[in-house]
């Protein structure tokens, strides 16, 4: 995998970022993406998730939903759908969102960007930061950060599962599996981060389903052995903002932020 090089402050020419957000379930990512929103007023959300949809060749539909930043102080948000008509989810995603930041430009002061459940989000951004460059629109904008949104009570469930994942869904009957196991998908999603935001555990969460469990969690070395060695660990999601995820991963003082 192509990992693509985050423009740090000697190569970032735009002011406005675009931060990608990925995760391995809907729970964690929506719920880090709510925290970010908060810390940043100029902030547009824009979120992809997968539903089935029979009607379709693909049998997937893609629903994306946006929410700009008002001066008032209430968001409004719009939802489309689509089918899936591509080669691929990511491909379909990309070419999407590339047009979507084009007919936003100039409306925000940071995108923030959560992927479905389980894309990668590395292709993405490399598809983004390529057409910065050679389009007029794109001269604004650059790819902040890659985040990795990571929730802590089910996080040793998951790494060690090699059931197929769960996109959308909570069984056969109306679940979207992904062909790569649970596992495999958590681990290259930490990977490819220039951030990790880890949830905190609530109550005894983890630790009470360990099965060995000698009274210490052993998640987050785990999640620093798979990460990116210079990747940001944040261990607590919710005391980071939108500013520092762009500041502390590609070394860029946003004027908008």
């Amino acid at each position: 995998m192509i990992h693509p090089t985050l423009q740090s402050q000697g190569n970032a020419e735009g002011s406005t970022p675009v931060v990608l957000l990925t995760g391995a379930d809907r729970l964690s990512t929506d719920s880090v993406a709510f925290s970010l929103v908060d810390s940043c007023p100029s902030v547009c959300s824009i979120s992809y998730d997968v539903r089935p949809n029979g009607a379709v060749e693909s049998g997937l539909d893609i629903i994306r939903n946006i929410v700009r930043p008002q001066a008032s102080g209430v968001a409004f948000g719009e939802s489309d759908s689509f089918g899936l008509e591509e080669c691929c989810l990511s491909c379909t995603v990309k070419h999407d969102l590339e047009r979507v930041l084009e007919s936003l430009c100039g409306q925000a002061g940071v995108f923030l960007v959560s992927l479905p459940v389980g894309l990668e989000a590395a292709p993405i951004a490399q598809y983004l930061a390529d057409s910065f460059r050679i389009n007029e629109w794109g001269e604004s904008m650059f790819v902040g950060a890659i985040a990795n949104a990571v929730g802590l009570d089910e996080f040793e469930e998951r790494f060690f599962d090699d059931d197929r994942l769960c996109l959308y869904g909570m069984g056969e009957a109306d679940g979207v599996y992904d062909e790569r196991s649970t596992g495999a998908v958590v681990s290259r999603l930490i990977r490819e981060a220039s951030c990790v935001l880890e949830l905190p555990v609530v109550g005894a969460g983890c630790l009470a389903r360990h099965l060995d469990a000698d009274g210490e969690c052993k998640c987050r070395d785990i999640i620093r052995a798979i990460a990116s060695a210079d990747a940001l660990i944040c261990e607590d999601a919710h005391t980071v903002g939108l500013a520092d995820v762009v500041r502390k991963t590609s070394g860029v003082v946003s004027p908008l932020l």
